[in-house]
């Protein structure tokens, strides 16, 4: 007779699903982020915690779960919540986002948890709902003695989070009780079954047991209220979401709290990087609602090891000289844009050999793919200096070809050590043939379930499954690679080799003028000053004498003496432009000094030929030999006279250096006419063989093609600066500010260099100065109360509550933190100033006034960053008005322009263009950064600051800055 069996499920079934299905800690912490994703968390964040044990934990603010919802799916294993959503739906809140497409494939990522710890404690909640607690020890899963029925685990619910740890104690002796020791049944059997698996592995040479490991475990003090205080739900930023707890975390997550460091550890912190990082797909045209982000304490301290922010997108991409970015269609065929060094040619097509299946279990359907990169070699490449560096770092963090399944990344492409094109492997054959390389390029391959549905997981989430679909999959983007390599970007090229030489010699030669520019203007004006100093310093005291006797004139009326003093005055003025100081570079190293110096004395000589003018009309009027009509002609006649004269000069100079410049070119072009005659005609020497005549003409041919580049880059740059020329563009001043800026950018990473020591230092003393700033406060409100209600109390206490705002002005700089935009009115910022400056207002007797316009403004941005902006304004006027006799600061808003400004002397007119330059300060052992930083603060919210210009309203005669707000606002409320 035929009878039923049944299989039978031992315990260690979930130790195989759950860390056996995983490879390594970053895979395990994406899936249960991808629970989060599911559950539509728009944050999740992994922390991880020091302490004599250490905890990580997972936090979001998903849907959560109630008991029910941890009893019936939680703890059942191989549920797909997809498919249980098509046969029962959910009905779950998705809080005004748009439907998800479902991670989960076999419903095992949960288990995740045990690959990242021995022991996990879960807290959710649900909207509207209790919060429900569950406490699992993986370890008691290792035992192959026990079914999995014998296992119970405790749960608990709860109203407030903190509850959590009266309940603790509890949990951890039901969950203990799984190791036997009551004598029912089922702890009987429990009891028989671990002193099996106890007598197995001291036979096998352990020196402690799983059980006695287990309950030693369970003794220790685990969680305490800083692993619950960053969660957003304890926080109050959210009333629902979920909290998992990895109790006692394994190696690969420890090591970030550890103090020892050593090579493997930093290659447990890189791949865990690697593989977190981009984790939503940033070459998306709309990322995903999906902020993450990783946080290590040490302490009360925190550090920021990766956020969703630190990313290489698709703006980055399209900045690159080199990309393709498109679709594959499910032909197979390719279609999208092609870039080359920076050029776009529009869209390409790549057809493949064969097309790929198109149904059943081998179908490959359409998918998004693009790719990028850059030259490596700077003598070829159209980036700056500047861009070429920044991409060259970016490529350290991000480099890879990545998959995104339905905007989140399959792990674990995209990492160095996972190169799924076989990208190095072609390029180790010809690098310049094959042209791209997995670390120095960056793009990804975008999939979705429901388009490639047979491009599944592997079990241990360790890429996809090796099926014919990936297969083709790999095909069609191999393909891609090397057919555009050979038509775009490669060796084999003939684009490349047509556009390559021209780049080469550009950059060549604009770094060899720029140099040589760059000398000559610089000996120039050491030459000039070193000339022209005993002119300017004999002109300048004559200007005075002049001056002296104009007054003398004017008052006797002495028209001879007035005649004599009129041709002088017009020799000083014919001297003018030759004295005037020409354009100074961004950097003057040690002729600052004589600059100024100069500069300052050619202001006093022209400051005086204007008073010698307005006398001369004097003398001219009060003479009165002359009617005032013939006066003001003879003052024309002789302005035309100077002017025609100097205008006559340039005329004379520019037609000597033009007739040398054409001599020069009409010589240089008849050289070179001659030039290929001279290096071809020897060829024709002898009379040629049939056989050897094709050789001959493409030599021909070639040399031709390179004199004719030649020519090219020479004639070519020549002539369209002589269109510039005669397009009234200064080539002089475009070189000076061209070079300037190089100057300033070259300056400004060296300077950043010594900023990130700032910003490391900040970040440092900051997490200790807030630290400190809580302990400081929770101790203040431990005291009796009759201690509070003293007035010692009170002023310590606002004490340390003005010491906590001024710590709130270090976040600009720190990393870590997301902070939320706001609405605030100028009213908030003029009532901050004045409570933040009142002692130095008192002190220094200053009147601090705010328009009715300002305080009606509203601006949306971040406290952090437009706060400390005015701060530092005037904390910089409050300096310079201890030099004024009236102090005044006030804060304007005229014509959509914000204003801060001064009564003091202002800002000198040669320091305005590098106001807001990294560490340009005039103040004493000032370090010039403030205005720096009010500048980046602003950018960052697409804001913009200057100093005020000629068209921009002054409230006050001392500085005035102006700041222009993003989408500036009137405060209605």
């Amino acid at each position: 007779m035929t009878s039923g069996v049944a299989f039978q499920t031992r315990a260690r079934t979930i130790d195989h699903l759950g860390r056996g299905q995983i490879a390594d800690s970053p895979t395990a912490i994406s899936e249960l982020w991808k629970n989060s994703y599911d559950a539509y968390a728009t944050n999740v964040s992994l922390h991880i915690f020091d302490g004599e044990v250490q905890i990580a934990s997972i936090f979001d603010d998903g849907v959560g779960m109630n008991r029910r919802d941890i009893v019936e799916r939680w703890l059942v294993i191989g549920t797909e919540s997809k498919l249980l959503s098509e046969i029962e739906p959910l009905n779950e809140e998705t809080f005004g986002l748009e439907v998800r497409q479902r991670q989960g494939e076999k419903g095992i990522g949960r288990l995740s948890a045990a690959f990242l710890a021995p022991a996990t404690l879960l807290v959710s909640k649900r909207l509207d709902g209790r919060f429900v607690a569950i406490m699992v020890d993986w370890r008691l899963f290792e035992n192959p003695f026990i079914t999995l029925d014998d296992v119970r685990l405790p749960i608990e619910e709860f109203d407030r989070p903190d509850e959590i740890f009266d309940r603790l104690g509890a949990m951890s002796e039901f969950l203990q009780a799984n190791l036997g020791g009551d004598a029912d049944e089922r702890s009987l059997r429990l009891k028989k079954n671990w002193t099996r698996y106890s007598d197995y592995e001291h036979e096998q040479g352990k020196n402690s047991d799983t059980a006695q490991t287990i309950a030693k475990f369970w003794q220790n003090d685990l969680l305490d209220r800083r692993h619950l205080e960053e969660w957003p739900v304890q926080l109050g930023l959210a009333d629902h979401g979920t909290a998992i707890f990895l109790l006692g975390i394994h190696h690969e997550l420890a090591v970030w709290v550890r103090p020892e460091s050593d090579e493997e550890s930093d290659e447990v912190k890189a791949r865990l990087r690697e593989t977190l990082t981009g984790f939503t797909d940033p070459y998306a045209y709309k990322r995903k609602t999906f902020a993450y982000e990783v946080l290590v304490h040490h302490g009360r301290s925190n550090q920021t090891v990766l956020t969703d922010r630190d990313v290489f997108g698709r703006q980055d991409l399209h900045g690159l000289e080199h990309y393709i970015e498109g679709t594959f269609d499910e032909e197979g065929v390719f279609r999208g844009r092609v870039v080359v060094f920076g050029k776009d040619f529009g869209e390409k097509e790549f057809v493949p050999k064969r097309r790929p299946p198109g149904d059943g279990k081998d179908r490959l359907g359409p998918f998004d793919f693009c790719i990028g990169t850059f030259e490596q070699d700077t003598a070829k490449t159209t980036l700056s200096d500047e861009q070429y560096a920044r991409y060259k770092d970016l490529a350290d963090k991000f480099g890879g070809i990545a998959v995104y399944r339905d905007g989140l990344r399959v792990m674990p492409y995209g990492r160095p050590d996972s190169d799924f094109f076989e990208v190095e492997e072609r390029r180790t054959k010809h690098a310049g043939r094959y042209f791209w390389s997995h670390r120095r390029s960056f793009g990804r391959v975008g999939i979705s379930r429901e388009a490639n549905p047979n491009l599944r997981d592997k079990a241990g989430r360790e890429g996809l499954v090796e099926n014919r679909a990936n297969r083709e999959l790999r095909i069609l983007v191999k393909g891609i690679l090397v057919d555009f390599a050979y038509r775009f970007f490669g060796t084999d090229s003939d684009l490349r080799k047509e556009m390559l030489p021209g780049i080469t010699a550009r950059n060549k030669a604009a770094k060899e003028a720029a140099e040589k520019a760059r000398t000559r203007r610089r000996k120039n004006i050491r030459s000039f000053l070193r000339e022209q100093r005993a002119s300017l310093i004999e002109v300048v005291a004559r200007s005075r004498q002049l001056i002296s006797e104009g007054e003398s004139i004017r008052d006797s009326k002495d028209r001879k003496r007035a005649t004599v003093m009129f041709a002088e005055v017009s020799a000083l003025e014919a001297s003018k432009e030759a004295l005037r100081p020409p354009p100074i570079p961004a950097k003057l190293g040690d002729l600052e000094d004589k600059y100024r110096e100069y500069r300052d004395d050619y202001r006093e000589f022209i400051a005086g030929l204007d008073e010698l003018a307005k006398l001369s009309a004097e003398i001219e009027v009060g003479t009165g030999s002359l009617a005032p009509a013939e006066v003001a002609r003879q003052t024309f006649r002789r302005n035309q006279s100077l002017l025609i004269a100097r205008i006559d000069e340039y005329a004379k100079s520019a037609d000597q250096k033009l007739e040398t410049l054409i001599r020069t070119w009409k010589e240089k072009a008849s050289d070179d006419r001659a030039a290929y005659y001279k290096h071809c005609s020897p060829l024709l020497a002898n009379e040629p063989s049939v056989a050897a005549l094709p050789s001959l003409l493409n030599v021909l041919d070639v040399r031709r093609i390179e004199f004719e580049e030649a020519a090219a880059d020479l004639y070519e740059p020549f002539i369209r600066s002589l269109e510039q020329l005669l397009e009234g563009i200064d080539l002089d001043g475009a070189l000076a500010v061209t070079d300037d800026e190089r100057v300033d950018l070259e300056q400004k990473v060296k300077d950043l260099h010594a900023v990130a020591q700032v910003g490391i230092t900040v970040e440092i003393v900051g997490h200790e100065l807030e630290s400190l700033d809580t302990e400081v406060r929770r101790n203040l409100q431990r005291l009796p109360s009759e201690i509070r209600k003293t007035s010692a109390y009170k002023l310590a206490f606002e004490a340390q509550s003005a010491l906590t705002e001024r710590l709130r002005f270090l976040s600009p700089l720190k990393v870590a933190g997301y902070r939320s935009k706001q609405d605030i009115t100028g009213l908030e910022i003029a009532d901050y100033m004045s409570d933040f400056f009142r002692k130095h207002f008192e002190d220094n007797r200053i009147t601090f006034v705010a328009s009715k316009t300002f305080l009606s403004i509203k601006i949306s941005d971040l406290p952090s960053r437009i706060f400390p902006v005015f701060i530092n304004l005037i904390n910089n006027s409050v300096y310079w008005l201890g030099q004024a006799a009236d102090r005044r600061i006030e804060l304007d808003y005229i014509n959509s322009k914000v204003i801060v400004a001064d009564s003091g002397r202002g800002v000198d007119a040669d320091d305005v263009p590098r106001l807001f330059d990294l560490f340009f300060s005039r103040r004493r052992a000032g370090r010039g950064v403030g205005l720096y930083l009010c500048k980046a603060n602003l950018a960052v919210g697409g804001n913009q600051i200057r100093y005020a210009g000629s068209a921009d309203p002054k409230v006050l005669p001392g500085a005035n800055f102006i700041i222009e707000f993003k989408g500036l606002g009137d405060n209605e409320d």
